[in-house]
């Protein structure tokens, strides 16, 4: 029957035939097998090969799919090595397949291991090789493969493994392609596998689709329902826009003709269901009843089923294996020319990062002076770091600052300073007093009603002070303690605002030790350093500084006001100034219907005894009212001629330690 088709397909009476094979070959020798192309497959298989992969993420073609979804027969076709083909459980390991074209078949196989394997697994699996020129032994170098990884023996052996196996094929017609195939998804378990050997490969599959420089080969079973098929599903979860994703759709001669699931799968070809950048390609492999047909028996009856059937209305760039290795190729080397160059800035950035550690490292020392060279080399680069930082002095590369970093403005410990004090500063200004007295004619500035207070409520609250407060003083004049205590109870908020203020300092200097000493220490030392010396050295620090701010509130706290600043007599003039104008607007518009600015030099008549009446009235306050105006008026003046003289002539006394 094979040879049936074979003369069928190579009758010269067969146009359709014959431009099918014309637009594959011209298509496949359109994409010229240079060595430029091969040498560039090979620098990126050189650096996966070498463990590059498990730091930088490399470009790659992955096939995902379902288990029994044509996986397998898949890299068969494209490869002419027979892989494990039967239902249920296949690959059971990651396979990194490298195709190159050579003067005669090899194969050459080895086993990567996993980053989580120990030393001497590592040691035992890496030192696992296997090299033939004949094909039939395959077989039993993948049994072999298996069983290093403890994937065969007795039960409770594994079932799957993270480790990956990598095989090199060279022959003739080979393509210059890479490709890794993945185990495949499964969702209900049974006595071979598990569920949590469903949640392994499923972790498995998605870390690989995930990487952005991958490109998905979503293999999809066209005998099964497509929302069964979770493949899909995750490359839309892990590629939203279907850049990086080529579907592929096999079995289609597994679909009953004419039915709505070929009518389905036939629209999905052709990108109209689940569109994706890169397309749809569809695929028709050997069954059970043609197992043992060569390849070229193979590609005869597929080229044959894709002519007679409703797949005949695809490109033929869609269809056929030999279509598929020259999109496969194609796309592999776009996106290695699109992704090496920062793949080579991440290959230099992470050279760069080891070189650095092995500098913090330094050289072996194994005696006690060696040792000792080794920390006094760190403590003399800490010293020369901390007071660059502490002096604002930002010269060192240390202290380099470019975009995007994110810890530049930490290393700069005084910059940070500065920037919290000032900070500070503006705090006390706006929150340092408990209560803000706001004028009867005027409206407060907080929101908050628990944060101000009318003055002639206020007022009330300082007659009932200065009658807990009364001394030898005569009737009419208060005691200087109720300034004291008035003092004393609007600066309660400094004591928590500055205590706040410490805890700003300390982490900030905490910061700049840390990132100090993780320039300068390998990780260990700098565990060390920080567990046993910097972190007790600052807690020191900061108790002591706390213990400092402490005693530096007490006295504005709780002493007898007490000031030589004529500041103080010129506020309280100022404060009972604006006040009286303002009163006195407000009764000249009472008693004239306009202001003294308001009236100019032009002429009004005035009331004369009702504006006098008025003033008399506003002239002549209540004695004990007046003393406790005074009073309030009094200590607004001493907390500003406080703040006056704290902030704008002595120095801080936080940023003096420092």
């Amino acid at each position: 029957m094979a040879r049936n088709k074979k003369k069928q397909i190579e009758d010269p009476g067969s146009s359709t035939t014959d431009n099918f094979a014309e637009q594959i070959a011209k298509r496949a020798s359109a994409f010229i097998q240079s060595s430029n192309h091969r040498d560039l497959l090979d620098i990126v298989d050189t650096l996966r090969s070498h463990g590059v992969s498990h730091y930088v993420e490399l470009p790659q073609i992955i096939v995902c799919g379902s288990q029994s979804s044509g996986k397998s027969s898949t890299l068969e076709a494209l490869s002419g090595i027979a892989f494990p083909t039967a239902e249920g459980l296949c690959t059971r390991f990651a396979t990194e397949l490298v195709l190159r074209r050579g003067e005669k078949p090899e194969l050459e196989i080895h086993i990567q291991p996993a980053l989580g394997r120990s030393e001497k697994e590592r040691e035992q699996l890496a030192a696992f090789t296997a090299q033939t020129d004949d094909l039939d032994d395959f077989p039993a170098i993948i049994e072999s493969a298996k069983q290093a990884m403890g994937l065969t023996g007795p039960d409770g052996s594994k079932i799957f493994s993270t480790d990956v196996l990598r095989i090199e094929s060279t022959s003739p017609s080979a393509p210059n392609l890479t490709i890794v195939d993945l185990p495949g998804l499964f969702g209900a378990s049974d006595k071979n596998q598990s569920d949590d050997d469903s949640t392994l490969v499923e972790d498995l599959v998605k870390s690989y689709m995930k990487q952005r420089r991958s490109i998905i080969l979503a293999v999809v079973a066209g005998d099964y329902a497509f929302a069964n098929q979770p493949v899909t599903k995750f490359a839309r979860q892990l590629d939203p826009d279907g850049l990086r994703t080529l579907g592929l759709i096999t079995k289609p001669d597994k679909i009953d003709r004419g039915s709505d699931l070929e009518k389905y799968y036939l629209e999905l070809a052709q990108n109209m269901n689940v569109p994706l950048k890169l397309g749809w390609h569809v695929l028709r492999n050997r069954g059970h009843n043609t197992a043992t047909d060569t390849s070229e028996e193979r590609d005869e009856r597929e080229a044959d089923f894709f002519i007679n059937s409703v797949w005949n209305v695809l490109n033929p760039s869609q269809v056929g294996v030999e279509a598929l290795r020259v999109r496969l190729r194609e796309i592999l080397w776009n996106q290695i020319h699109r992704e090496l160059p920062s793949v080579k800035t991440e290959i230099q950035a992470g050279i760069k990062d080891c070189s650095h550690k092995l500098g913090q490292l330094g050289k072996a020392r194994s005696t006690r002076k060696e040792k000792h060279t080794y920390l006094q080399r760190i403590s003399s680069r800490l010293t020369k770091l901390t007071r660059a930082a502490i002096d604002g002095v930002y010269s060192d590369r240390f202290f380099e600052s470019y975009p995007g970093q994110q810890d530049a403005f930490k290393r700069r410990l005084r910059a940070h300073v500065q920037l919290t004090l000032t900070k500070y500063s503006k705090s006390m200004r706006i929150n340092g007093h408990a209560l803000e007295i706001v004028d009867d004619d005027l409206k407060p500035t907080r929101k908050s009603s628990s944060k101000y207070i009318l003055r002639v409520d206020y007022l009330k609250v300082v007659e009932k002070l200065m009658v807990e407060c009364r001394g030898r003083e005569l009737p009419g004049t208060f005691n200087p303690l109720v300034v004291g205590d008035l003092f004393s109870r609007q600066c309660k908020p400094w004591e928590a605002i500055t205590q706040n203020l410490v805890e700003q300092i300390h982490d900030a200097a905490a910061s700049t030790f840390n990132a100090i000493v993780s320039d300068i220490c390998d990780p260990n030392t700098r565990t060390r350093l920080t567990r046993w010396h910097i972190q007790p050295a600052l807690y020191r620090l900061r108790k002591d500084l706390k213990d400092k701010v402490d005693e530096l509130l007490e006295p504005h706290l709780s002493v007898h006001p007490i000031t030589y600043n004529d500041y103080l007599t010129h506020k309280v003039q100022e404060i009972q100034a604006e006040r009286h104008k303002r009163k006195f607007d407000a009764l000249s518009m009472k008693a004239c219907s306009h202001t003294v600015e308001s009236a100019g030099s032009s002429s009004y008549s005035v009331a004369l005894s009702s504006l006098l009446s008025q003033l008399r009235q506003g002239t002549c306050p209540n004695v004990e009212e007046y003393s406790a105006s005074l009073a309030a008026d009094v200590a607004e003046a001493y907390y500003q001629v406080w703040n006056f003289s704290y902030y704008f002539i002595q120095p801080c006394p936080i940023s003096q330690n420092l």
